[in-house]
């Protein structure tokens, strides 16, 4: 009889427990399904048995973003708001977020992640480095002004984090620097120290640092009297000398060595 009991008892407390097992997850945005770029998101998942009331637990969430390469696992407590930090520079578009319980299927949802625009400054003696830090590639126009020069406008072309740096060119003295992108100065500095880069004349500009490393007298935004800045570099340059002195070493022995079987055809 007590064993009659037992298992009566026993089954009516598995019955009881199957009533409150989870059927269902629902996710939920309080705040909205769009979010700031490098802000935190907030979400809350809620566990909910049969006749949809919430239940107490834990729930393992899975976002990723919208190309699917970066994955970001958590798990959460239910019916609780939750924030969550993708990450500097998290990709912009619609991201999913999936989450899982034993007792229950899966349940998938997305939010949207901002376009953020954003590039940093960063001015050391005459190198001016400038830094894609935001979501989405950076291709506005901008120009570089020295002092009362503002050079050619040239069009930003930075992947997510990737960086360009420019030389400022200018005679030995004192100016002010600003960044103007379309026109709008997003960069100022004043009472910038100009070494002169060891160029002579009035020579004013900016060159990407790539393209001065690559040649002396090409690239990027070309400097106010762009002839001086030539000249100074080929005046400075102890290798084009000896280049220049090799090529017409060379073009000399052709021309004895074109005379010479001139003669011996004779």
């Amino acid at each position: 009889m007590n064993t009659k009991k037992s298992l009566t008892f026993f089954f009516c407390i598995m019955f009881l427990l199957s009533l409150v097992t989870a059927k269902s997850i629902e996710i939920e945005f309080p705040k909205g399904d769009e979010f700031e770029a490098d802000k935190n998101i907030t979400l809350k998942i809620t566990l909910r048995d049969s006749n949809n009331n919430p239940l107490a637990g834990e729930v393992s969430i899975i976002l990723e973003d919208p190309v699917r390469e970066n994955k970001i696992e958590k798990i959460v407590p239910s019916k609780e708001v939750v924030s969550i930090y993708l990450g500097k520079g998290a990709a912009q578009g619609y991201w999913s977020i999936t989450a899982t319980h034993p007792d229950s299927e899966d349940t998938t949802a997305q939010f949207k992640i901002k376009i953020n625009e954003k590039i940093k400054f960063e001015l050391k003696e005459d190198l001016l480095t400038i830094t894609n830090t935001g979501n989405t590639k950076y291709t506005k126009p901008f120009q570089i002004r020295i002092g009362e020069y503002l050079g050619e406008a040239q069009n930003f072309d930075l992947e997510i984090g990737e960086k360009e740096s420019f030389i400022l060119i200018a005679p030995k003295g004192i100016y002010n620097i600003a960044v103007i992108v379309e026109d709008d100065i997003l960069f100022s500095k004043t009472d910038v120290s100009l070494k002169g880069n060891g160029l002579t004349g009035k020579a004013i500009g900016a060159l990407p640092e790539t393209a001065s490393k690559r040649s002396p007298v090409t690239g990027g935004i070309r400097p106010k009297n762009y002839e001086e800045t030539f000249f100074g570099y080929f005046r400075n340059s102890k290798f084009i000398y000896v280049f220049v002195l090799v090529v017409f070493g060379v073009m000399v022995l052709l021309a004895i060595e074109r005379k010479y079987r001139q003669k011996a055809g004779k």
